[in-house]
């Protein structure tokens, strides 16, 4: 990746990629522009091979605990382009699902739900509801983000699994909601939201209790890693918001989290089997995939 950063132009990044261990992606270089394409399709073939192993293993439910964002994600977009008035562009629309996004279109656009699970058409109603009460775009992120993890959560409840694989799938979800959480109530502190408005939209399920970031959440930003300092996210919380206050920008803060939950996946390398390896490679795909498209 340092490589590809230091690379001239859009052409030579590619070459470096293609030469490199990440040698599996394969790109047009003669239409170097297209490589969104390209990795978006690495990306479907990743979630593809979970998809298989997903059918043929008691880990049928790693795939829609993964691939399920990408319907959360296709779902923003197709509420945002109702109560906007605005037409969705397909590049939008993500390709990985659980859900035919014609159904979730036809359930937004139409109000026709027959065709989806009882459990989207209750999320959907919900942030409906919701976007009727605030009139904020951002709104509908914040119900669809905890609507997923609570979803999420009940699926696992729902099936069979080993105790141990149960603990560190569990563990990895309460780390996303945990920082899902914090970032979110950072965002809503920097706009100026109230303390009530925040507390609505925050998820339940994670770790580091919701009350607790609710306590703080009058203090000034920069004394709020003082409330973390027991925990594994006190470097993240301390860097990243010290970041913001001399760039204001909250890219650090989020680069940290992503990292922290990379780093929690690769405990997999050391599994041979169970889901640990499953869910370590496609956060590391998803991660590599990320960086490209920055880089």
């Amino acid at each position: 990746l340092d490589r590809m950063i230091k690379s001239s132009d859009i052409t030579s990044a590619l070459k470096t990629l293609m030469e490199s261990d990440l040698n599996d992606y394969s790109f047009d270089l003669n239409n170097p522009s297209d490589f969104e394409d390209s990795l978006n399709q690495e990306l479907l073939h990743a979630y593809d091979i979970i998809k298989s192993i997903s059918k043929v293993s008691t880990f049928n439910f790693l795939y829609f605990t993964f691939a399920s964002k990408y319907d959360f994600h296709n779902i923003k977009i197709l509420i945002k382009s109702k109560y906007l008035k605005k037409e969705f562009s397909n590049e939008l629309i993500s390709p990985i699902s659980t859900i035919d996004v014609e159904k979730l279109n036809s359930a937004i656009k139409d109000e026709k739900y027959e065709d989806i699970p009882d459990s989207f058409e209750f999320l959907i109603k919900k942030t409906f509801s919701e976007y009727s009460k605030y009139k904020d775009p951002e709104i509908i992120d914040f119900v669809l983000d905890k609507e997923r993890y609570i979803m999420i959560f009940n699926k696992i409840r729902e099936i069979e699994i080993i105790e141990a694989e149960e603990l560190f799938l569990k563990r990895f979800i309460k780390i996303n909601i945990d920082l899902n959480n914090i970032i979110n109530c950072v965002r809503a502190k920097i706009r100026g939201e109230k303390k009530a408005f925040t507390k609505e939209f925050l998820i339940p399920e994670g770790d580091f209790k919701t009350e607790n970031i609710i306590e703080i959440y009058d203090s000034p930003l920069s004394s709020w890693y003082e409330k973390f300092i027991y925990t594994d996210y006190k470097n993240i919380i301390e860097l990243g918001i010290n970041y913001f206050q001399k760039n204001n920008s909250l890219m650090e803060l989020e680069k940290l989290r992503d990292n922290f939950i990379l780093n929690f996946s690769k405990i997999g390398k050391y599994i041979t089997f169970g889901i640990e390896p499953l869910v370590g490679f496609i956060t590391a795909k998803e991660n590599d995939i990320k960086n490209i498209k920055i880089i």
